[in-house]
């Protein structure tokens, strides 16, 4: 499976009385094997600043195009504000003499107003070592900004929206999680489906709750059948609060997620030396979520999310470098992860199984 993240974005803004030259920055992007976004990606039916807005919050570089007409437009300084909050590293071209005095200050491609000169400065300006320069000097987690989410329903709601997200761009990334035995032991049938009913045993759950588990695991699934999943799991989680039934019902999802996935797009490793509390999920080097505690029967809590790309490649090489630790501790290899954990989650479900018919049998006999 190719869980290859390094694609480079680069979110071009510019003025529509440059249409051309955004042009011809879009094909020196593509040669430089980087991927232009700008609003000819849109979707239609949504509003238009909120999509300038979601592109630049997922950029790996913001590149605004200065002319004179672009720098009499308000917008130009709020995107480069906005990309500045929210530590999106930026890179201006200017066409001709820098205008406005608020961008003096800033270093920048500057590009004659020759088309023959221009066409050497923009292949030799935005060559692709440039970026990966710049970008290198976010990767650090603390030029992230976050949202957080304090309760298991909110990381859920966040969870498919940053995931809808995505998909909304028409973009897929591969999901990445570790902790307990990911969102794929969540039921994807409807909230009256019994199967709900034992994934919760003795406790009884909102239908609000229901929606927002459920919603989480169909949008990660739809990115994990797209790009493929790389999950890190614990099976020894009993959920005592449920009842033992409960645990046997949520492995069982597992495996036959895990079942209908190709082997191609699914790896798998066991971690049984997790922390109860830990929780991680990265979608591609789309956005990630960390979940800093959490109780035992009553999910996670105070999970923060983001969606700074530059420093998602960091967070993905943390994440692939255990991932592959805990198969060499089993001496799987990633091509074959997935059929050897179902083969051991079926197993395990096999014992559980055997053992809930014994106390089910001496119970009987009581008197």
């Amino acid at each position: 499976m190719r869980c290859d993240e390094q694609e480079y974005r680069v979110f071009i803004s510019y003025s529509h009385e440059n249409k051309e030259l955004a042009r011809e920055i879009e094909q020196a992007l593509k040669a430089a094997k980087l991927v232009p976004m700008y609003d000819k990606n849109f979707a239609l039916g949504h509003s238009f600043d909120q999509q300038i807005r979601t592109f630049i919050a997922h950029a790996h570089v913001f590149l605004p195009i200065i002319t004179e007409e672009s720098s009499e437009r308000g917008w130009v300084h709020q995107e480069i504000g906005y990309a500045m909050a929210l530590n999106v590293p930026f890179l201006p071209v200017a066409l001709g003499e820098w205008p406005g005095a608020m961008l003096q200050t800033l270093h920048a491609i500057q590009l004659s107003e020759d088309p023959k000169e221009r066409k050497g400065q923009i292949e030799q300006g935005l060559e692709r070592e440039v970026f990966e320069n710049l970008i290198n000097r976010y990767r650090e987690q603390n030029y992230a900004s976050y949202e957080s989410a304090e309760f298991t329903d909110d990381r859920a709601m966040m969870m498919a929206r940053f995931s809808n997200e995505v998909l909304e761009l028409r973009k897929y990334g591969c999901v990445r999680q570790r902790g307990g035995l990911s969102s794929f032991h969540i039921p994807d049938c409807v909230i009256n489906h019994p199967l709900w009913k034992e994934r919760y045993g003795r406790v009884n759950m909102s239908r609000f709750h229901l929606r927002c588990q459920r919603e989480e695991r169909r949008a990660l699934e739809r990115h994990a059948r797209a790009a493929g999943c790389r999950l890190m799991i614990d099976p020894t989680m009993s959920y005592r609060r449920y009842g033992k039934h409960a645990r046997i019902v949520r492995l069982e999802t597992l495996v036959r997620f895990l079942k209908s996935m190709r082997s191609e797009k699914a790896e798998v490793a066991i971690n049984t030396r997790m922390g109860k509390e830990e929780s991680v999920t990265i979608v591609g080097n789309w956005f990630a979520a960390e979940a800093v505690s959490s109780t035992i029967g009553q999910g996670y809590r105070q999970t923060i999310f983001t969606r700074h790309a530059p420093s998602m490649q960091h967070r993905i090489d943390l994440f692939d470098q255990e991932f592959k630790e805990r198969l060499d501790d089993r001496d799987w290899q990633a091509q074959t992860s997935k059929d050897c954990a179902t083969e051991e989650l079926t197993e395990l479900i096999k014992d559980l199984k055997a053992k809930e018919t014994q106390n089910a049998k001496t119970s009987a006999k009581r008197p």
